[in-house]
């Protein structure tokens, strides 16, 4: 139940990952009958009860509440965790990116995204979500990062494996920097056909750098 409990968590706060539910109350209206109107009341207003008011309460501890408005724990340790394989430099990414993609191996994509490791021991404790008044756990937000870093490199695969496309630029919305790494958010990969004509690629959408090793981190899944 607990694992359960912080996996719920982890998808509501790991960055990037966040689930967004929608219901319509016009089909639920339609299918319920009209309620007879309720008899004016005389008496007081109806008590509104809050959890801070109960007995034994105690508001969460969260000291470092601060690190959600600036993106980043202020208190992480440096690491020594290298990022494997990967690419050296963000165009030679892109390269390889495209090779994969003209080759059909997701595989080959996967090999270019980050690890569990080097998640846990690089990524995950810089990121606000880690803090421990949070509850979420590591394990919890890679298993959400993964399936969409699987999911993502397969539809790559599957919406453009087998054609020659070339690499010509990526254009970044934003870059973060953080103790150990940096990232580049908001990624558009821009590619040529074999008709020479620019296409625009958005499923890839950040990329982290840890010591001159770039690696894919989130894709649209």
């Amino acid at each position: 139940m607990r694992s359960r409990a912080r996996a719920a968590r982890a998808a509501l706060l790991v960055p990037s990952l966040l689930l967004t539910a929608f219901v319509t109350a016009v089909g639920l209206a339609s299918a319920t009958p009209a309620a007879k109107p309720a008899p004016a009341s005389t008496g007081a207003p109806p008590r509104v009860s809050s959890l801070a008011n109960e007995p034994g309460y105690r508001p969460l501890v969260d000291p470092e509440s601060a690190s959600v408005a600036l993106g980043r724990r202020l208190n992480a340790p440096l690491v020594k965790t290298p990022f494997t394989g990967g690419a050296r430099g963000l165009d030679a990414l892109g390269r390889a990116v495209c090779g994969g993609i003209h080759a059909s191996s997701r595989d080959s994509l996967l090999r270019l995204c980050v690890t569990d490791r080097e998640f846990k021991d690089v990524l995950w404790r810089e990121f606000p979500q880690s803090r421990p008044a949070t509850g979420v756990q590591w394990d919890d937000a890679w298993k959400i990062l993964y399936a969409r870093m699987h999911a993502g490199c397969s539809h790559a695969v599957r919406d453009y494996g087998g054609q020659r496309i070339d690499f010509v630029r990526f254009e970044v919305d934003s870059v973060q920097r953080f103790r150990n790494f940096r990232m580049y958010s908001g990624l558009t990969m821009v590619t040529r056909n074999d008709a020479g004509q620019e296409e625009r690629m958005r499923w890839l959408r950040a990329v982290v750098e840890r010591q001159g090793v770039y690696k894919i981190y989130s894709t649209e899944d």
